[in-house]
């Protein structure tokens, strides 16, 4: 059966796509996901970690982002589709204290370039060792592309400023993608493409 929209219909839908984008583009146009695939999972979580997730936010739209110019910034331990452990490092523009461990925007790093979506080091606890004083669990996660020897490394972890607790497992991969919301708000302005056509 063929199904035609009236002019008035697609005109209503197309409006309410247009402004859905616009805000859209807005809100989460800085919003991506960095995954990094570990080389060799790490063996000190239940389960193992075999990911790390990194969700982030800005308000930039060009040039190198730095930790300063982030809104948003969460790193998870991953496996499968199970979060084992998440440091919610900055929200709303504000950073966040680890296991009670206080941390200013001098106690982390970032870096990624937008110009050519390319990653940088990252840490989200410079002093590692501070981490003996946390409540609970609390993870140093950091990758340093060009560290030799130990403990820098191209991704590593250890926990609460315990060298036995220290992997560096690497990663075999690494990407990165806008939020979720921003492609299923494009897939939806395909489908009304679609049906206009048809």
């Amino acid at each position: 059966m063929h199904t035609t929209l009236h002019s008035t219909s697609r005109f209503g839908i197309l409006a309410s796509l247009t402004l859905a984008l616009a805000a859209a583009s807005g809100a989460t146009a800085g919003v991506y996901t960095t995954t990094y695939t570990l080389t060799t999972p790490y063996t000190l979580t239940t389960p193992s970690a075999t990911q790390v997730v990194v969700d982030w936010s800005t308000n930039a739209t060009s040039g190198l982002i730095n930790e300063t110019n982030l809104t948003n910034w969460t790193i998870r331990l991953v496996d499968g589709a199970t979060d084992i452990y998440t440091d919610n490092v900055i929200t709303g523009g504000s950073v966040q204290s680890i296991g009670g461990v206080s941390r200013t925007i001098s106690s982390v790093m970032f870096n990624f370039n937008l110009d050519t979506l390319t990653v940088g080091e990252f840490d989200n606890m410079l002093t590692g060792s501070a981490l003996s004083a946390a409540t609970g669990t609390a993870f140093n996660i950091y990758s340093y592309f060009n560290g030799n020897p130990p403990p820098y490394s191209p991704l590593g972890m250890w926990s609460n400023g315990d060298e036995s607790t220290r992997q560096l497992p690497g990663f075999s991969s690494v990407v990165t993608t806008p939020a979720p919301g921003v492609l299923a708000i494009a897939g939806l302005a395909g489908l009304a493409g679609r049906r206009r056509r048809g």
